[in-house]
């Protein structure tokens, strides 16, 4: 007559230690449990033992139950009233893993019984050493995972791979459900933030300016759009780097689930069946890798609306500096009118300066000095009184570009200076000297 046994796997965290400890209690109390040694992998398969072990930060309590000859559904309704004596409910726990387990029997009846305690919708089924197993997606409770197995002969591969090998396979795959999950809601607030950002730049970049705006409002408006586009693309690379960062969890995670299928003893998986085993999982990942690339999208284009409308602020400012040089443009040819204007008063009044000068200095010379002026002939008169004035009128030009500041005339007003006062004394002399004369004639 074929053996069923039952196999659960506990998946814990160490907050939760306290209550598992309750529960192997509460099960020592009701049956004989016998510690399992890991490294006696010769012994005989005989359930009616426990295993602990640790892996991935996740701790996993492994009960074997003694061997029933009707069906599993005994065995499961056992551990489900230790559970409840020991007040263990699904929220205590990371997730559970029963194993049906029948030896001696055909394939096809084992599932048979197995549909009589769980709701099978779809089974994935993998050889084993001297037997196979099978996992099944059914409607139970989420977080709980059957598998059926079918064992030919107890041997050692087979013994350590259910107590070992498929627990630490499955702990992999709860890890993978829990992130997926947690990760679920923050993939959706992502995209919605996404579409919501991607619609404002739509409206940024089909608003059309004003054309009555001034230059003042036009620039105010696309400095404005400039702040939005900048903190939607910090939005948008944030979410970026998140969710980049969420695709190599799982994909770290997928890859572990791989190499230990691959390196797993007694267990015989082709690549259709593990993909067929990971097909939720890998799905999940393309849904996030091609939100990812919607991001990527996303920010290149808000990065390139960033740009176009510096473009048009550029734009604007060209515009504007066009006008500014046209205008300074105007104002330098008025400038240069008045210039023109203001030179030509500078040389009419220098030329009244200096006809004023020269008359008085030749009317004062010829008062002060009568006769000695009167023996000096007309033409020495002439050139003696435009020099002197002439150098006047320059020197008192250079005296009042160097009192505003202009201090490279210095030079040139010491030459002019000195030879004002040479000429000065050289007509005081000769006035002298010819005043002298005069009475001997």
């Amino acid at each position: 007559m074929p053996d069923y046994s039952v196999l659960r796997y506990y998946y814990f965290l160490d907050d939760e230690t306290a209550k598992i400890k309750d529960l192997l209690a509460t099960l020592q109390n009701r049956l004989s449990l016998n510690p399992y040694d890991p490294h006696n992998y010769t012994e005989e398969f005989t359930p009616g033992l426990y295993y602990e072990l640790e892996t991935a930060s996740v701790k996993i309590l492994i009960i074997a139950l003694q061997h029933n000859d009707s069906n599993w559904q005994t065995g499961i309704s056992l551990l489900a009233s230790c559970e409840e004596k020991a007040a263990i409910s699904s929220d205590d726990l990371l997730g559970t893993a029963s194993v049906l387990c029948g030896y001696g029997a055909e394939w096809e009846m084992l599932l048979e019984e197995a549909a009589g305690s769980i709701a099978v919708k779809e089974l994935i089924t993998a050889e084993i050493d001297h037997g196979r197993i099978a996992r099944v997606f059914s409607s139970q409770v989420r977080g709980k995972t059957f598998y059926v197995c079918s064992l030919d002969e107890y041997t050692a591969l087979n013994q350590r791979f259910l107590l070992e090998g498929l627990p630490q396979l499955q702990a992999r795959m709860i890890g993978l459900q829990t992130i997926i999950s947690l990760l679920r809601d923050r993939h959706q607030t992502i995209i919605r933030e996404k579409d919501e950002l991607n619609q404002k730049l739509s409206q940024i970049l089909h608003a059309h300016l004003v054309t009555e705006q001034s230059h003042l409002e036009e620039s105010l408006e696309l400095e404005n759009q400039i702040d939005e586009l900048s903190v939607a693309y910090g939005m948008i690379a944030g979410d970026y780097a998140l969710l980049s960062e969420d695709c190599k969890k799982i994909n770290s995670l997928l890859n572990e689930i791989s190499h230990q299928v691959r390196v797993q003893p007694g267990l015989k998986m082709d690549a259709d069946i593990y993909n067929r085993l990971i097909q939720p999982y890998k799905t999940r990942l393309e849904e996030m890798l091609a939100s990812l690339e919607e991001l990527r999208v996303s920010r290149e284009n808000h990065q390139a609306a960033i740009e176009v409308v510096r473009s048009k602020i550029d734009i604007l400012n060209s515009r504007a500096n066009i006008a500014t040089q046209e205008q300074i443009k105007e104002l330098m040819e008025v400038n240069t009118k008045i210039q023109k204007q203001s030179l030509i008063f500078q040389y009419a009044a220098g030329l009244i300066e200096f006809i004023v000068l020269a008359y008085y200095s030749h009317s004062l010379w010829s008062h002060l000095a009568h006769n000695a002026y009167a023996t000096v002939p007309g033409w020495i008169q002439f050139l003696a009184v435009m020099i002197f004035s002439g150098n006047t009128v320059y020197c008192t030009h250079l005296m009042a570009e160097y009192l505003q500041g202009e201090t490279h005339v210095r030079k040139k007003l010491w030459i002019t200076g000195i030879s004002l006062v040479l000429i000065f004394a050289a007509i005081v002399i000769a006035t002298a000297l010819t005043g002298a004369q005069s009475p001997a004639h």
